[in-house]
């Protein structure tokens, strides 16, 4: 959708869900720690929620959708490679033109793990199709230790 602002400004693209700022256009992804909803009014938020979602949530984790998802968490203890780098890659890209169409990833970049090896850091830039404005989504895997407070 292209809304023309004034005479001399060319028009701009705004997602017909942005046009009202008090309505919601889905729920905030990850959860906050009182486990409440919080809410995105924004596409370009809500496209980073599901993003976010898609990498966090395991394959078979969800109902009725057994392919959904990336599940990085299950890739933390394997050896990190660069052939186990770029199976991650080619794991994320086609989950995210499938589940989350309205942005199109630039560049995936770890970096090495920390503790034996047992952390995952990933940093995913982006771009927002309707706007072409770019963002990043960084996430960071490690290990649990039931004596670490």
């Amino acid at each position: 959708m292209a809304i023309k602002l004034a005479q001399n400004i060319s028009a701009i693209k705004i997602d017909p869900l942005d046009v009202n700022d008090k309505v919601a256009v889905g729920i905030k992804f990850p959860f906050n720690k009182k486990r409440i909803f919080d809410l995105d009014y924004t596409t370009k938020d809500h496209a980073k929620s599901k993003l976010i979602n898609v990498l966090l949530t395991s394959p078979g984790e969800r109902i009725n959708q057994p392919l959904f998802g990336v599940g990085l968490k299950n890739k933390l203890f394997q050896q990190q490679t660069l052939l186990t780098e770029d199976e991650i890659r080619s794991s994320i890209n086609p989950q995210v033109e499938r589940y989350v169409p309205e942005i199109s990833i630039n560049n995936i970049s770890f970096s090495r793990g920390g503790l034996q090896g047992h952390v995952l850091n990933i940093n995913i830039n982006y771009i927002f199709a309707n706007t072409n404005e770019e963002d990043s989504v960084s996430l960071k895997f490690e290990q649990q230790f039931a004596n670490q407070p």
